[in-house]
């Protein structure tokens, strides 16, 4: 009768408190059976290869990493990385291209830290997940501009703090899940194509994220932040909203009414959305961004909504754009003490009626539109004739390392308004 040799590793999952107390992974081998048949052991099987495979940084361990970076370079496909607390904060800016779980020891005491330009943590792996952590930048500095940047279907990012980061998780994949997560002056962005995300349970500075994914006939009135996806006749109502850049987000979203909202340090922002109806709000003190241009209201690939009543103000960039966006009625707005009123850019049909613009260090620009209508604005003082509104049409696109071409273009306001308006929120 024969035996067969087993050399047994069996490695012990710890919890997080256990293994703060131990800072190394618990082996127990199993005890060799070495019977002998004439003198001869018959066979071996080693079955190591099979368990997953755990890496620290921090703690006390031996072989445990002092930098996050280095764990992930040396982790593969099903590893998990533990992150201490006792070597915090961690200065780093991450790139994750394995699937890996990256758990930090404690959220509030788990600290990553960025002095990146763009992004803090960028995800290329699939089925990465990202928990236990503290995310922020440096508080010297404006950026980076993203917290957890994803490019990657099915990641899991649950259970962090988020803070002062402009967008805290960019979201440009599907199949995600954002969950239990806490942002402090900092929020999410998703992608207007990317429609298949869990998004439950988290908060925007002590209120709720409301993200809505096609959902019809409903209201809103208490939120941090607001995302709508491929929805119709929802009404946003009556909140406060403060310092998460994109306050309210309508993507691909039909119907809509956005009313008598205060948002300080955030914006409105449209994508693909139209038939939509902004009234009222009063959009305020937004701080200039990181990287990309800072706008109190935008319409991007947005036609035939009404932006009406709002009061834009004190925007460190442009109070409202209106970008590839055809149809839409800007009226009776308040737009004053910005740095640019109005950007208008490759926008036809759109009608701009009875507005002030009072203030603003540049009241109008616009490049390659076509048939818009001013009419009856207030320009910041009496005007007799008509107001000439400066523009250009491309001649020549710009290239790689070259300028474009461009000729200036004019359109008119044929009747200011001699008086501003009373427009009062």
């Amino acid at each position: 009768m024969g035996f067969h040799i087993f050399n047994y590793a069996v490695y012990l999952r710890t919890l997080p408190n256990i293994l703060s107390a131990t800072g190394l992974t618990i082996l127990f081998l199993g005890i060799a059976v070495a019977p002998l048949i004439h003198g001869t052991i018959i066979e071996e099987l080693n079955f190591t290869e099979f368990k997953d495979k755990f890496l620290y940084v921090g703690g006390t361990g031996p072989d445990n990493y002092s930098y996050i970076q280095d764990a992930i370079d040396n982790a593969v496909d099903g590893d998990t990385i533990f992150v201490f607390n006792d070597s915090s904060p961690y200065e780093e800016c991450l790139e994750i291209n394995s699937r890996i779980s990256l758990i930090g020891e404690d959220k509030e005491s788990t600290i990553i830290i960025g002095d990146c330009i763009e992004k803090l943590i960028t995800v290329r792996g699939r089925q990465v997940t990202i928990s236990g952590f503290t995310i922020k930048t440096n508080n010297s500095k404006r950026y980076p501009y993203y917290g957890i940047y994803i490019q990657r279907d099915e990641t899991t990012i649950t259970g962090n703090i988020i803070l002062n980061i402009e967008t805290g998780i960019s979201v440009m994949s599907n199949y995600n899940k954002i969950i239990d997560n806490e942002f402090v002056n900092s929020g999410m962005f998703i992608s207007h194509t990317e429609n298949y995300n869990t998004v439950l349970n988290n908060y925007v500075n002590g209120k709720p994220l409301v993200y809505l994914n096609t959902i019809f006939n409903k209201k809103i009135n208490n939120a941090g932040q607001v995302i709508l996806i491929n929805c119709i006749n929802i009404t946003v109502e009556n909140t406060d909203i403060s310092n998460t850049y994109y306050g309210i987000l309508l993507s691909n979203s039909r119907f809509c009414k956005v009313k008598a909202n205060k948002l300080n340090n955030s914006n409105i922002f449209l994508m693909d959305s139209s038939k939509n109806e902004i009234l009222n709000n009063k959009i305020c003190f937004i701080k200039r961004r990181t990287m990309y241009l800072t706008l109190g209201i935008n319409l991007q690939a947005s036609d035939e909504n009404i932006v009406s009543g709002n009061n834009i103000s004190s925007i460190q960039g442009y109070g409202l754009q209106i970008y590839i966006s055809n149809e839409n009625i800007i009226s009776g707005n308040n737009i004053q003490n910005n740095h640019l009123a109005i950007r208008l850019d490759d926008s036809n049909s759109n009608t701009i009626k009875n507005n002030n613009f009072i203030g603003n260090s540049r009241k109008v620009s616009f490049i390659d539109c076509k048939c818009n209508k001013w009419d009856a604005n207030f320009w910041g003082r009496n005007r007799i004739f008509p107001k000439l509104i400066k523009g250009s049409i491309t001649i020549v696109p710009p290239g790689f390392g070259t300028p474009g071409k461009y000729l200036p273009w004019f359109n008119l306001d044929w009747h200011p308004a001699k008086i501003p308006y009373n427009i009062t929120l």
